[in-house]
């Protein structure tokens, strides 16, 4: 359907079979589906395909802060970008500056490097001269531009991403299969105090890259975020379009997820919460947050359905998880409490109710907590997940220590990995003498990993028990189950213990939770 008012794009439809509850038990009806994109939402809806017509179900892709809030790839030398380095969360610790950083790109997720993609797959080459170019030939660009993200400003706030200004690197970067000297990128403030951070862009590109280069088994086949995919099965075309200092809000920062196989949207808004204006793209957990809905809602129930995390427990603990990833990847091996949005925000608490800590006096937030006045909304819902993921990771940091970073060493050529501190020493099954699944060394990097493959084990639109259990599910297919006592402790001192309950619960949220801080005592 096309010129569909309010719109940014056509809307895209297909008949689909539905379970629909009766009191029988469920029938199959047939219905229309649409993908409906806005200028800030993108619903997926459901209709019925006969009269009476019905809406049965929408979900928006988008999520966002509460308001105010080929050939083998040719070899290359790496990028230079100066920045922030990773790790660091914002500008506000005055004894970290920029730092001159090598393409940290992983060889094995990103054989061509970060700024290096197939002809046939820029969608910023006209038709006409990739005909004449053919897909032998791959296009390396010197700004940031590549595979994974294409990051630029987007001061108008309007759509037109393919032509808005992005930072040049020093060297000229149109090659076939020639190999090319370093891009650096460095970055000059600008006077206007609006766009103040040029720098925004690089570093908004970095953050992007990293989060989404194939860590933790977000892989192409589970839906990650690439314009080409190597031949490694799942759907093309899909680089995350970073909009750094979008012009369209203030004080907020949104990720949108369609199925795989279309590009996500990452907007980062100015904050006029001090003079001058502070840029959400300098504060890297909210990036890592906003990317981290995409991460999410592709692995949970498929690449293919972004419909499982629209509302209530399942809305919420996609805001937790994206907490959670954000703070894991700054916190040290010297513990410390964290707040998300500290910076950009001018508030030494930031943008939620509670820091994220282990003293229940800073932050006492417990399953029954959903009940309160003001946790309806997902944001307030995925603290109290965040603060359970939180408390999980200590006790296994207390177990097997700490890792200072959660990026993986980088591949050999062959896809080995050389010897490490990351993982355990490889084993193999007796049966088929094949791998197994590498398991993280570390408290902090193994439950990373069990969180994510829990959110491919849980089924959609899950609640915290669904959620819970995936991740001890994920435990015992990892470790066979090693550390099934620690999860089930960790979950129960924030009281998802056994028999915690939720009564007259809707997928929408409601119901009354029962706390319980016991674990389960026949196994532990």
């Amino acid at each position: 359907l096309n010129n569909v008012p309010g719109t940014v794009s056509e809307v895209k439809g297909r008949r689909v079979w539905v379970q629909v509850p009766s009191e029988n038990g469920v029938y199959l009806e047939l219905m229309h589906r649409f993908q409906v994109e806005m200028e800030h939402n993108w619903y997926e809806t459901t209709v019925t395909a006969s009269l009476p017509y019905r809406i049965t179900g929408v979900v928006d892709w988008a999520s966002d802060s509460p308001i105010p809030l080929p050939p083998g790839p040719p070899k290359f030398s790496k990028a230079t970008y100066e920045v922030f380095p990773w790790g660091v969360n914002d500008p506000l610790p005055l004894s970290y500056g920029r730092e001159t950083v090598k393409e940290l790109g992983d060889s094995l997720a990103s054989p061509a490097g970060w700024h290096t993609l197939p002809v046939s797959s820029d969608p910023s080459v006209e038709e006409s001269d990739r005909a004449a170019m053919g897909d032998s030939f791959w296009r390396t660009t010197n700004t940031t531009w590549g595979n994974n993200v294409f990051a630029r400003e987007s001061w108008d706030g309007r759509n037109a991403w393919m032509y808005n200004r992005r930072p040049e690197g020093s060297v000229e970067g149109i090659h076939d299969h020639a190999p090319r000297e370093d891009l650096e990128f460095i970055m000059l403030p600008s006077p206007n105090r609006h766009h103040s951070h040029p720098l925004a862009i690089p570093c908004d590109a970095l953050v992007s890259l990293l989060t989404t280069d194939g860590i933790y088994g977000f892989t192409e086949a589970a839906g990650n975020f690439q314009q080409y995919n190597f031949g490694r099965g799942g759907a093309e075309g899909d680089a995350v379009i970073a909009n750094a200092q979008d012009g369209r809000r203030f004080n907020n920062a949104n990720f949108m997820t369609p199925p795989d196989g279309q590009n996500g949207r990452c907007r980062m808004y100015l904050w006029n919460t001090a003079s001058p204006y502070r840029d959400g793209d300098m504060e890297a957990g909210i990036v890592i947050h906003e990317l981290a809905h995409g991460l999410s809602t592709r692995l949970m129930g498929g690449p293919k359905n972004s419909g499982c995390l629209g509302w209530g427990e399942s809305g919420g603990m996609g805001e937790g998880w994206g907490d959670f990833i954000a703070t894991s990847v700054r916190s040290t091996s010297t513990y410390s409490d964290y707040a998300m949005g500290a910076w950009a925000s001018n508030r030494e608490g930031g943008i939620r109710n509670y820091v994220y800590s282990l003293d229940t006096t800073v932050n006492p937030s417990t399953y029954k907590t959903l009940d309160k006045s003001g946790y309806w909304g997902v944001h307030a819902i995925g603290e109290v997940w965040a603060e359970m993921l939180w408390v999980v990771q200590q006790r296994l940091i207390g177990t097997y220590g700490f890792s200072e970073t959660i990026l993986p060493p980088t591949p050999n050529a062959d896809g080995s990995l050389p010897p490490n501190d990351c993982y355990r020493p490889q084993t193999f099954n007796p049966l088929t003498g094949q791998a197994n699944p590498l398991v993280p060394k570390h408290g902090n990097t193994l439950l990373m990993q069990l969180v994510l493959d829990g959110m491919k084990l849980q089924p959609c639109s899950p609640g915290f028990f669904h959620a819970r259990d995936a991740i001890i599910q994920a435990d015992e297919i990892l470790t066979g189950g090693e550390n099934t006592c620690a999860l089930w402790e960790g979950f129960a001192e924030r009281g998802l213990g056994v028999d915690a309950t939720v009564v007259g619960s809707t997928p929408w949220g409601g119901g009354i939770r029962q706390d319980v801080s016991r674990h389960p005592f026949w196994l532990c």
